[in-house]
């Protein structure tokens, strides 16, 4: 029994010596000499994209569709030409359409820039639109903002903005900076 108890630091040992082997092989870098990724190393590149996600229920979630998108390796960021997301709910259809769009790790952010449109679609009510040159969106978190102006529209009404920001679990909607809004009954 001492003899295990002897033993014992120096399995510990031999584990870390191990497990730190491992981990240094697993992280080696496999380039040729001299070649190291760089923020603009293509990991690789998919044409004519096409994503469909189910909910639990087996209803359809949303859509994406792309014709290009670019993963790059050493930041793990996604981007996207022209990407057309739709989102499907019971009581209401969103549409996001961008010039370009930007995934960051993990899609915990996604920056749409260029020509972004956001539409949203409600039975009874006339479609909302958002449209602006530069929209993140923290998918997760429900959350939306441009730091750069927005104009929203729905029927004849028009609200113009420098900045906007939305949270969709709380319901709120921010319109901030020179904020004009023209309202029809």
């Amino acid at each position: 029994m001492h003899l295990i108890y002897r033993l014992y630091p120096l399995a510990i040992v031999a584990t870390l010596a191990g497990g730190a082997t491992w981990l240094e092989i697993a992280t080696r870098d496999t380039s040729p000499p001299g070649v190291k990724p760089t923020a603009q190393t293509v990991d690789y590149v998919v044409s004519n994209v096409s994503i469909r996600a189910f909910s639990a229920e087996g209803t359809l979630a949303y859509t994406l569709d792309s014709p290009s998108l670019t993963h790059y390796q050493s930041t793990d960021i996604t981007q996207f030409e022209k990407p057309e997301l739709h989102l499907f709910k019971p009581d209401q259809r969103v549409s996001v359409n961008a010039d370009k769009g930007e995934v960051a790790p993990k899609g915990k952010q996604v920056d749409l820039t260029g020509s972004v449109l956001v539409t949203r679609e409600a039975p009874g009510t006339a479609p909302m639109r958002l449209n602006t040159r530069a929209l993140t969106i923290w998918p997760e978190e429900q959350r939306a903002e441009s730091k750069v102006s927005v104009v929203m529209t729905q029927g004849t009404s028009r609200a113009v903005a420098n900045y906007f920001s939305a949270d969709n679990v709380f319901g709120v909607l921010h319109l901030t900076g020179k904020v004009k809004i023209q309202f029809q009954r």
